[in-house]
């Protein structure tokens, strides 16, 4: 008897969180200081202790996007008070967008621009996931 009798005709893309693919990522690990927890990809700031993280703050406090982490005793797809999570810096992760976006567009996720970072995928509408790569450095400016 097979252990898995039926198949969706289409694998979904990715969820929020995941990694996109192989291409090199640098992933920090961080500590979840919020009551509230902090869901799976989206923006941690600078929290008030070294090594710490928050889910608000500004671009010059962003410190990456969280990382899914499957292994985790994850409640309702976030990562608790206290827990260590793992952290994007450099490489590419799936997000919700809040807006309809366009590759090449710069992220802005929770009101914040984030700073070296650009959707590579498109989305039609808000609350659909899309592909954001960090670590990107801008164009020189025309002379």
């Amino acid at each position: 008897m097979a252990v898995q009798d039926q198949y969706n005709e289409h694998i979904r893309a990715g969820v929020p969180g995941q990694i996109v693919d192989m291409i090199p990522k640098t992933l920090i690990s961080r500590t979840i200081e919020d009551a509230a927890g902090i869901g799976f990809g989206v923006p941690a700031f600078q929290g008030e202790n070294d090594k710490g993280v928050t889910g608000t703050g500004t671009a010059a406090e962003f410190v990456g996007i969280t990382v899914r982490e499957r292994s985790l005793r994850a409640e309702e797809d976030k990562f608790v008070q206290y827990d260590s999570v793992r952290l994007m810096t450099d490489g590419a992760v799936w997000v919700t967008a809040p807006a309809a976006v366009a590759a090449g567009d710069a992220v802005v996720l929770g009101g914040v621009t984030i700073p070296g970072a650009r959707y590579d995928t498109s989305t039609s509408a808000a609350n659909q996931i899309a592909q954001v790569r960090l670590g990107v450095i801008a164009a020189p400016a025309a002379p």
